[in-house]
């Protein structure tokens, strides 16, 4: 996992445990550095030093020790801008950028915008820019812009309290948008954007813009998705219901585009499943949701869906895919077209399964056999996960296995290559497919190749599971 994911996480999840003694330790190795004006040499052995050091865990906890010591803020300075320009090190990188917020100046700040602008920096970035810069904000605010994923989030948590215009109207229209989960900025961009205000008197020109309306749909429906999740949602948002009721109105009237119509189908399903409190009561909550599928009965939604669908290559079709499923639509043959321009598409996969009809399961199934590399999917078990680049193949695969546990057909060949799988996923999948054969005829190699793969699996707990499987099928008599 990135570390940039990692600090993510653990600063959104998790308590990160402070190293007073390594904070202690490091400010230690800067006091003997910067002793005489530090040459090259010496720069290098602090980096590495630095590189042996969780940034994280150490950063907040670097002042204390450093005035204990005295150390010559212009010689820090010097040192941690050349750590901070030439470091191979990404933790090196991270504690020079926050030593240059302890140490340095307004000198930093394009350094500061420059790093910044990649997610792994980021955070540090912005926490050192808040300590060194008199006015901060417009700094902040070019780099949140730049910013995408993680980089994006700790950028624009530190905008908190602005009043700026240009900042607020941006929060409500894309600042909420991040390449992790929207969740995470939703709520934050609602009441530090004035989402309600904003609905209410519009723009700058007094009207809500298109802009503006798409934000408001991608916050609200985030914010839906966020109850009892990992951010604040519209519980914890003391305007929701006011902010719902306007966007129903204006949404009423709105053009029909496919992003609104995902955002309308995630409110929609929140106000008529088990919302939380809103402050009103379950038959007002209830009307809403219920004016809403009113709106969403307007036969242009539909039109839309089929257009993208048309397009089997373009870039929204997984969107319209997944609103299609919610409508109540079953374009099998729209995904298929999908699935033979774009076969890598495991969501596409999904869908297939999902709306596949017993008459042509088989179908679908020799497609991926023709579709998908089984060759190079069954390279043999390791430990590692599908998560990331590079394992799109790997991810189709267990999509459809996953389906094939629902749908059994014809399915030997995509079994027997996901319990060759490289991927802990796609040999848990193949493994639930296979149980789906029960009470069916297996090949005659099955057992054979099912007894191999369990004597390879590195995975505890995948191994137990085709220990179990090897107990439960029935194989019968000369399949050994």
């Amino acid at each position: 996992m990135r570390s940039v994911v990692l600090d993510g996480i653990r600063t959104h999840h998790f308590g990160v445990g402070p190293k007073a003694e390594q904070a202690d330790a490091l400010a230690g190795i800067l006091a003997r550095t910067v002793e005489e004006p530090p040459d090259i040499a010496a720069a290098q052995l602090f980096h590495d030093a630095l590189a042996e050091t969780d940034a994280l865990t150490v950063v907040d906890h670097l002042l204390e020790p450093i005035a204990a010591r005295k150390v010559s803020r212009r010689r820090a300075r010097v040192l941690a801008r050349w750590t901070a320009e030439h470091g191979t090190h990404r933790d090196a990188v991270k504690i020079a950028l926050a030593l240059l917020g302890l140490c340095g100046d307004e000198r930093e700040r394009e350094l500061f915008v420059l790093l910044g602008s990649l997610d792994e920096f980021a955070l540090y970035a912005a926490v050192a820019l808040r300590r060194v810069v008199p006015d901060p904000e417009p700094d902040l605010f070019r780099l949140a812009r730049r910013a995408t994923g993680w980089g994006r989030i700790h950028v624009v948590k530190r905008l908190e309290g602005t009043t700026d215009p240009a900042i607020r109207a941006w929060l409500l229209r894309e600042g909420f948008r991040n390449g992790v989960m929207d969740e995470y900025l939703a709520h934050f961009a609602a009441v530090n954007g004035g989402l309600l205000e904003a609905l209410t008197k519009g723009g700058p020109e007094g009207k809500v813009d298109d802009a503006l309306l798409d934000g408001a749909g991608g916050i609200l429906g985030a914010m839906a998705l966020s109850e009892g999740g990992p951010a604040k949602g519209l519980v914890d948002y003391p305007d929701a219901f006011a902010a719902l009721e306007r966007y129903t109105e204006l949404i009423d009237g709105a053009p029909a585009t496919l992003g609104r119509l995902a955002d309308l189908m995630t409110i929609r399903t929140y106000l008529l499943g088990e919302p939380g409190d809103l402050g009103h009561s379950a038959d007002e909550v209830t009307r809403l949701g219920r004016r809403l599928t009113r709106t969403l009965e307007r036969p242009e939604w539909e039109a839309e869906v089929r257009a993208h669908l048309a397009e089997p290559d373009g870039k929204d079709v997984g969107s319209a895919l997944w609103v299609a499923d919610k409508l109540g639509l079953r374009p099998f043959d729209d995904v298929l077209r999908r699935l033979r321009v774009a076969p890598r598409d495991s969501s596409a996969w999904h869908w297939a399964f999902r709306w596949v009809t017993r008459e042509r399961v088989n179908d679908l199934l020799e497609l991926a056999q023709t579709l998908l590399p089984l060759e190079e999917l069954a390279t043999g078990p390791s430990e590692v996960s599908s998560v990331g680049p590079g394992y799109e193949d790997d991810r189709a695969l267990e999509s459809v296995l996953r389906g094939m546990a629902r749908t059994p057909g014809s399915d030997w060949p995509l079994i027997r290559t996901g319990l060759r799988n490289r991927c802990i996923g796609v040999r848990a999948a193949a493994i639930s497919a296979l149980e789906a054969w029960c009470g069916r005829s297996l090949p005659a190699e099955a057992v054979t190749v099912l007894r191999r793969a369990e004597a390879e699996e590195p995975h505890a707990h995948t191994k137990e599971s085709m220990s179990a499987v090897l107990g439960r099928l029935d194989l019968g008599s000369g399949t050994d």
